[in-house]
């Protein structure tokens, strides 16, 4: 048995009690198994990770997002109807890139580049908390005997490389570039300080799974250039560089804090991680820019400009404000806060200096918070003023909206439709169903999330099973309560039971003489129950379950579609969603296994809330 299955026992009595299972939760199966797929590699074990053999991070393991394979691709993406995958790619001297011709192939070889080859840094902020969790909570082991903290921090030093090709700046930090990149006007051009781009690849030529297959015909290359191998039939250049708010929130101060965290106070029965940690250099290195894509009214924009959206050439507003990157900033702000408190409070060798740029820190982190002056002598009303004031509409969050856009009439413009799930499950969890409470009313959060499953919810008949991604997924009930089975996804449930337990905690804190008592004894009914539905319901997007299962939307002959690798473990891995869908924000759900997906499973299974401090919820 590797070492690594009795690391971490330190603190195991109390550990296992603070990340217990809620009594009334429904048990997830073959956790195991589940875990085994985010700690063994893609290519030998039908794993989430691959060992880097480019540049410094050369032998370095990290993760992809998905498992996927050509035959996904070919016999069924490429076969649905009105879809033809036919692409023509070309080299542009003018970059020294090989790129598609414009055409619906082109999308089509995007998406399963993207899919195939990347690292989406949210994703990679969940596996972080749930590889060092099922290290220290459940003492599972890994194939690759490496301790799970170690092989975690990996990401947080893959996140700090730069380098450049051809004159041009490349690896993961998105620097300002003239116009390009511009940070609310600002400009930024130490690496450490910008953003990360949203998926990282390891290399800027990235293979086409189509590539050497049999269906290596739906690509056709014009000439390339001579005498250089690694341009080669099947190759493209990466192309997808977004700097995103909500996806560095969570990958510069959620996850890598919070399994830190794990590691340091729950594993080794510290009191806080130390102050030289690399997570909290980088946090600190990227905070001056979340300040500085503060507007006036306390959001935080969306993207620096020059940005382009999902799918389009066009580049994002830079106005453009999403409620749920700012709710993602929010607890990932929150966690640095109080990560550097508990520093403070009992590190006794921090130095004078360090002392100094901690106070800084935490000082910035409360204006952006309440309100105030930032750094830059700007004046914010800070994301708590902003959350009440303008994110919250008509008793639900709006997925985002257009902050002092000098083109557009007023303040805020707000997006309505369509409507978001996640926006509204975060939310709660984010902020707390306390904190909503106190704004909106006694029972805002429960009536918030009622809603949400009139329009936003998947199950059978009156049985809910989960949530999709918006009110335009076919889910949602009827006249006659019964739910609808559009799309099921994974990880918003996931976030949803997160949410549905915040509430639990709330509503169960509510005294019996209190005069919302009986209000308070019946939300908690339904939310338990509403808990174990969707933890039964999550599950049928096992890999094993759903292969055997019968969901609507399952692709026809689905078990010869993702093939088990040569050397097969006893991986359990969750997939993305139930069918291949485009979800309305700009990117295709597919029911391939997922790092992210398979993370949340842990943390559900440990009561592991990952928007609250050390996994308790807000």
């Amino acid at each position: 048995m590797p070492l690594s299955f009795f690391r971490a026992h330190r603190a195991a009595v109390a550990s296992c009690i603070l990340y217990a299972p809620l009594a009334l939760a429904q048990p997830i199966d073959k956790l195991r198994e589940t875990y085994e797929f985010l700690v063994s590699y893609r290519a030998t074990h039908g794993g989430a990770l691959y060992r880097s053999t480019v540049g410094s991070l050369r032998n370095v393991v990290l993760p992809l997002s998905f498992y996927d394979s050509e035959q996904y691709w070919g016999d069924y993406v490429c076969k649905l109807p009105k879809v033809n995958c036919a692409v023509s790619d070309y080299y542009d001297p003018q970059d020294y890139s090989i790129k598609p011709a414009p055409g619906p192939g082109a999308l089509l070889q995007t998406e399963r580049v993207n899919v195939h080859n990347g690292t989406n840094i949210y994703d990679a902020a969940t596996w972080q908390i749930a590889v060092v969790l099922g290290e220290a909570v459940n003492k599972f082991g890994n194939f690759l005997d490496s301790d799970a903290y170690a092989l975690a921090a990996n990401q947080n030093a893959a996140l700090s490389q730069t380098h450049v090709v051809r004159n041009v700046v490349l690896g993961t930090r998105a620097v300002t570039a003239g116009n390009l990149y511009r940070y609310n006007g600002h400009t930024v051009t130490d690496p450490n300080a910008a953003y990360s781009f949203r998926m990282t690849a390891e290399t800027w030529l990235a293979d086409d799974p189509l590539k050497d297959t049999r269906y290596a015909s739906l690509i056709g290359v014009s000439q390339l250039p001579r005498n250089d191998p690694a341009y080669q039939p099947g190759r493209v250049t990466w192309s997808d560089w977004k700097p995103v708010t909500g996806d560095n929130a969570w990958a510069y101060l959620v996850g890598p804090l919070q399994a830190a965290y794990i590691h340091f106070v729950v594993s080794q029965g510290g009191k806080y991680v130390p102050f030289e940690e690399q997570a909290v250099k980088n946090a600190l290195g990227v905070l001056p820019t979340f300040a500085a894509m503060q507007g006036r009214l306390g959001a935080v924009y969306y993207a620096p400009t020059g940005t382009l959206q999902n799918e389009m050439n066009e580049p994002v507003n830079p106005h453009y404000v999403s409620v749920e990157n700012n709710l993602s900033l929010y607890a990932g702000l929150k966690i640095l806060q109080r990560t550097l408190q508990a520093q403070l409070a009992a590190q006794k060798t921090l130095a004078r200096e360090s002392k100094q740029e901690i106070a800084r820190a935490l000082g910035c982190i409360h204006t952006m918070i309440s309100g105030g002056v930032l750094p830059d002598h700007r004046e914010t009303r800070g994301l708590l003023a902003f959350f009440k004031d303008f994110a919250w509409h008509d008793g639900a969050f709006v997925q985002g909206g257009f902050a002092d856009d000098p083109t557009i009439p007023g303040d805020w413009l707000p997006v309505l439709e369509p409507k978001a799930v996640d926006v509204n499950t975060w939310g709660i969890a984010a902020l707390g169903s306390a904190q909503i409470e106190a704004w909106h009313g006694f029972g805002a959060a429960f009536r918030a999330w009622a809603n949400l499953k009139a329009w936003g919810a998947y199950g059978n008949g009156s049985t809910l099973l989960g949530v999709g991604y918006s009110d335009a997924d076919g889910n949602g009930q009827s006249a006659d309560g019964k739910f609808r089975n559009g799309v099921l996804s994974a990880e918003w449930t996931a976030g949803a039971i997160v949410m549905v337990r915040n509430m639990l905690k709330y509503y169960r804190s509510v005294a019996r003489e209190s005069e919302h008592a009986v209000d308070a004894r019946e939300y908690e009914r339904v939310l338990q129950e509403d808990e174990r539905q969707m933890l039964l319901g999550i599950q049928e997007l096992r890999f094993d379950r759903y292969t055997a299962g019968a969901l609507d939307g399952k692709p026809h002959g689905y078990s010869s579609l993702i093939v088990e690798s040569a050397e097969p473990i006893r991986a359990a891995p969750y997939l993305y969603a139930s069918k291949r869908y485009r979800i309305p924000f700009g990117w295709y759900a597919n029911p391939l296994p997922s790092t992210s997906s398979s993370a949340w499973i842990v943390l559900l299974a440990d009561n592991y809330d990952p928007f609250g401090y050390g996994g308790r919820p807000n």
